[in-house]
């Protein structure tokens, strides 16, 4: 695979690949800041983060002049047990990085479109995007087969972000297109086994809206920092 299309971390420990990523996110972060005065971070929500939350969530940062946001969400009340930003707020908003600013992308799970909307109002585009893959190499809520799976990978969509409602997972969602992502700063990928390691290289080998990960992998895109344990 070519160095210009992904950079590959490979760890023996999930431990030390959460380190190590958090590590690299906390930097580009303080250069952010040393820049613009402030950075934002995007991540992505489930259980396989927690240990990479924990970690970067103890860095000594400049944790007030940071906004965290979320790549994806599903639209559900924020006290859901399938709410991501409850998640970021149980493990990353804690110790120095609770001084953090955050922004979720649902507030009541009212009404998907108007929840869309508020969060457009309020967007800021990432310096940092940390995203998950699922074992269907779909990327942050970019599904494959999904009816919205089209604008969600159009390149020139001027939006950052659209709802998508999944073929099988459960929930509607709201989450960054691809534009946006190209759009955004650094561009990390945070996976673990052997299963989701065979499903990225198959995505690794061409453009296929099978893998909607394959549109992040190719060479002219911006690399994409893979940080994989097995």
């Amino acid at each position: 695979m070519d160095d210009t299309e992904m950079h590959l971390n490979e760890f023996t420990q999930a431990a030390d690949a959460s380190a190590a990523l958090a590590h690299a996110v906390a930097s580009d972060l303080a250069a952010a800041i040393t820049a613009r005065g402030r950075a934002t971070l995007a991540v992505s929500g489930g259980r396989s983060p927690v240990p990479f939350f924990q970690a970067l969530a103890q860095t000594q940062l400049d944790w007030g002049r940071v906004t965290v946001t979320l790549v994806d969400e599903r639209v559900v009340p924020p006290e859901h047990a399938d709410s991501n930003a409850g998640l970021v707020r149980q493990y990353l908003l804690q110790g120095p990085a609770a001084a953090a600013a955050f922004l979720p992308l649902v507030n009541t799970a009212a009404n998907p479109e108007q929840e869309l909307a508020t969060a457009h109002t309020l967007w800021q585009t990432p310096d940092v995007v940390v995203l998950g893959m699922g074992d269907d190499g779909h990327t942050a809520s970019l599904f494959p087969a999904a009816a919205q799976l089209a604008a969600g990978l159009d390149a020139a969509n001027p939006h950052a972000l659209l709802t998508v409602v999944p073929p099988a997972a459960p929930h509607t969602r709201i989450s960054m297109t691809l534009a946006e992502l190209r759009r955004s700063g650094k561009l990390y990928l945070a996976i673990a086994g052997a299963g989701k390691r065979t499903v990225l290289d198959t995505a690794a080998q061409g453009v296929n809206d099978t893998y909607p990960i394959s549109y992040l992998l190719q060479p002219s895109e911006k690399p994409l920092h893979v940080y994989w344990a097995a």
